[in-house]
């Protein structure tokens, strides 16, 4: 337990390292996970981009539940017409899930339509089994600052087993640097799972 503050300790420190070159950026998410039949699942993000695209990823209960998670990667990112972020990661993951994972953060812009995607392949160190794919996307329509709304898919595919899909809808409310969105999958049949955030960014 010591080995693993002291993991998360140090990969803080190198978070808030300051990069004097260009311009950095800090962000805080925590989602609150609800759905029928199973219990409260709270799910912190915090990541930092470096002045020279350099990116770490601090997650919790997010590969699986009382499982924390380190990422490290570079963030490629271009303005214009289209704007774009891309950033391969590759991380290690301890608790009740332990093992390493290579991941990709991508977000687009075109006006006010925008495209985001969370991909990853993780693999467990004691059950090859419980290796699993994870794709987070969306696409969403931003009409005014404060408000967007759009959909939402969540696909999970376990080592030797089917392909889970999940579709859903979503809205977000901006009030400065905070950003409350809201998410309902399968809406429309089975199991609704819901997520609420509350985000900021700086």
């Amino acid at each position: 337990m010591k080995v693993k503050k002291s993991l998360l300790i140090i990969t803080w420190s190198i978070m808030m390292q300051p990069d004097l070159s260009a311009q950095s950026k800090t962000g805080i998410e925590n989602y609150s996970m609800l759905s029928s039949g199973e219990e409260y699942v709270w799910m912190p993000v915090v990541h930092h981009k470096g002045k020279k695209g350099f990116y770490t990823e601090m997650r919790y209960n997010y590969e699986a539940q009382k499982t924390a998670s380190v990422y490290v990667g570079k963030s490629f990112s271009k303005k214009g017409t289209i704007t774009y972020e891309v950033t391969p990661m590759a991380g290690f993951v301890f608790g009740e899930y332990s093992g390493g994972s290579l991941a990709m953060n991508v977000e687009m812009e075109y006006k006010k339509i925008f495209f985001s995607a969370q991909t990853q392949y993780t693999i467990n160190k004691d059950d090859r089994l419980n290796d699993f794919f994870f794709n987070w996307s969306e696409l969403g329509y931003q009409p005014v600052k404060w408000f967007y709304a759009g959909v939402s898919t969540q696909f999970t595919k376990m080592n030797k087993a089917a392909l889970v899909p999940e579709y859903g809808l979503m809205l977000g409310v901006v009030i400065n640097k905070i950003t409350i969105p809201v998410y309902v999958f399968n809406p429309l049949g089975g199991r609704k799972n819901y997520i609420i955030g509350i985000n900021a960014e700086w």
